[in-house]
């Protein structure tokens, strides 16, 4: 990374670095701006404010010293900033009215998803939600495979997709006659991740996996395997089922609090609109742009949080 864009990112990282760390408990001083100083919590600060990538280029000894010399180079351009009086210009009394009304937006917004969050879901409420909308706990059959997978893209050469189709079929045999366990032939020969918990692939419903695995893997009952390779478009796949688990309805107990939450997030949407609409009322607020065609309509946007 360039010297200038380690001081741009770095710049970018000591923005966040505001007032709050300036009250920070943490003593120790790693650089000083006359009588501000630079802590190791304005630090840490500046470094989780980054992207995870960033951070890992800023996590040496070398990179933080690179960082709190930007935090130093921040706070000498605020200061430099601040004696030429550009907290006087039009641009910066612009900057500062829009950040003052994306935080008013906040504010506000917050303190109405605060007060419908104060009185909580209850039990009774929740179980009446679960007993009217059965169908969205509902849980499909699933079976739970494992699978050796025996790579052979179609752009591979005939005979080297016939070679794959041969190495699926001996492997196969020997698993059936006990020459070798399905876990350590997976472990051995599949050309998959799930190679090192032994081709397992977890539980699975119908439209997860490609047509040709699941028609073959929903074929067959618990502890049954393919009789023959099955040819998808990753290659021959030898599946074992190894377990399986019926339709059923999700116990109440299981998603009481899931339920609890959706409603309550719920009750915030629908005080947001409702004080919206008073506060368009209010202050007069009205759309004047026209209305786009019904084909070119965008979806109504959710009240922002």
């Amino acid at each position: 990374m360039s010297k200038m864009n380690r001081l741009a990112a770095g710049v970018l990282a000591a923005s966040f670095v505001l007032a709050g760390t300036a009250l920070a408990a943490d003593p120790k001083v790693l650089a000083t701006v006359g009588s501000d100083k630079v802590t190791q919590a304005d630090l840490d600060q500046a470094l989780n404010a980054l992207d995870p990538q960033r951070r890992m280029v800023y996590g040496s000894e070398e990179g933080q010293r690179q960082l709190v010399e930007n935090l130093v180079d921040f706070k000498v351009f605020a200061r430099s900033g601040r004696e030429q009086n550009l907290q006087n210009t039009e641009k910066y009394k612009k900057a500062m009215a829009d950040f003052e009304e994306r935080l008013l937006f906040t504010l506000a917004t917050e303190k109405v998803l605060d007060e419908a969050a104060k009185k909580p879901v209850s039990d009774a409420d929740a179980q009446k939600f679960y007993n009217e909308h059965q169908e969205i706990f509902k849980m499909p059959a699933a079976i739970r495979a494992s699978h050796i997978l025996i790579r052979a893209d179609k752009n591979m050469p005939k005979k080297d997709q016939d070679a794959a189709q041969k190495k699926a079929a001996d492997l196969l045999h020997e698993i059936e006659t006990g020459k070798v366990t399905f876990e350590d032939a997976a472990k051995n020969h599949s050309a998959d991740g799930t190679r090192s918990r032994g081709g397992d692939l977890g539980f699975f419903t119908k439209g997860q996996m490609v047509p040709p695995f699941e028609k073959a893997a929903f074929a067959l009952k618990k502890g049954q395997m393919t009789s023959k390779p099955v040819k998808s478009e990753f290659g021959w796949h030898i599946i074992k089922v190894t377990d399986t688990r019926d339709a059923s309805i999700r116990a109440f107990a299981e998603v009481k609090e899931d339920i609890k939450a959706d409603l309550t997030r719920e009750r915030q949407v629908e005080a947001v609109k409702k004080e919206r609409d008073v506060l368009r009322a209010r202050y007069g607020a009205k759309v004047t742009m026209p209305e786009p065609k019904s084909a070119d309509k965008a979806p109504a946007a959710k009240p922002a949080k």
